[in-house]
């Protein structure tokens, strides 16, 4: 439930001008970074990747960007259909009812909007991923090979694009925090923040990231093992410089690591979808902020 209250209450301080104005000047300025480097870069990755993919059968590539193609669709549908009823009906259920009755509430739309989603697919998966892949098999090898190669070679980019904003954007919130403490939480005091540590922690991490998606970057093609991949890849990229930037600032919390890789698996769930993932630093940030002191305060730490 502490989990729970955190990602509510995370979002609702996401909805401040000033840290939605600071994640898109972020956000913009390594976007502009990437897609210069991904210019420059672009044919050498695709060689890499596409030698990658000729050590695959071809059965196995058709099928897989069949797969990717079809979790794609899941995951927006899942998103998108969450943003539009919170959007619309967050602040009128949330008037109507008491803070602890509207986090179940939430909980249980929300719970309702996946199962209802991965039933649809789960129901159509046969004849859906059929469709593509029939329509995989009217191009030619090297389209689709081609194709897998830059759905890949996109990939990469990508992740290193969500690295890119996750790791400066602490930089940015330091400030923010302080700020939103003695609003939310005047009962704890605000320290100072280490920044050769913080940056050291960040290189360090950075570092075993890439190192982390180039062993396993094969296994990024098979089915649903491709997603629990990436979750883990951006929890741990996140999970040390996070804790460490809250915990400077407001005290040591005691997190037992199923705690912090919960918190952490849950501050990166943003980095699914493409254009909102612009925020997912500032809501894995706050997640970790909430999450941190709610437990301080249950704890009459200070």
């Amino acid at each position: 439930m502490e989990l729970i209250n955190s990602i509510i209450e995370s979002f609702k301080d996401l909805g401040r001008w000033d840290i939605k104005k600071l994640s898109l000047i972020n956000g913009i300025i390594w976007l502009f970074i990437w897609l210069f480097l991904g210019y420059l870069f672009w044919q050498p990755m695709i060689s890499f990747t596409t030698h990658l993919l000729n050590l695959m059968p071809f059965s196995f590539i058709k099928y897989s960007g069949a797969f990717i193609i079809y979790s794609i669709l899941w995951i927006q549908a899942i998103f998108i259909t969450m943003g539009i009823i919170f959007s619309l009906f967050n602040e009128l259920v949330e008037k109507e009812l008491e803070k602890t009755h509207f986090h179940y509430v939430a909980i249980t739309a929300g719970a309702f909007i996946i199962v209802f989603w991965t039933f649809i697919f789960w129901h159509y998966d046969t004849p859906a991923l059929a469709y593509i892949e029939n329509f995989l098999k009217i191009l030619p090898f090297s389209t689709i090979e081609q194709l897998m190669s830059i759905l890949v070679t996109v990939l990469l980019f990508y992740m290193l694009y969500s690295a890119s904003i996750s790791f400066t954007f602490l930089f940015f919130m330091i400030k923010k925090l302080d700020d939103l403490s003695s609003e939310e939480y005047p009962e704890f005091d605000t320290n100072s923040v280490n920044i050769p540590k913080i940056i050291w922690i960040i290189c360090r991490d950075f570092i075993l990231f890439l190192v982390g998606v180039m062993l396993l970057l094969p296994f990024m093609l098979i089915p649903f093992v491709n997603i629990f991949l990436l979750l883990g890849l951006w929890a741990f990229m996140i999970k040390d410089s996070y804790y460490s930037l809250v915990t400077m600032m407001f005290g040591d919390s005691e997190l037992d690591k199923k705690e912090l890789w919960g918190l952490s698996i849950s501050s990166v769930i943003l980095n699914f979808l493409p254009v909102i993932n612009i925020f997912a630093p500032a809501f894995g940030i706050l997640n970790f902020y909430n999450y941190i002191l709610e437990k301080k305060l249950d704890k009459g730490g200070n």
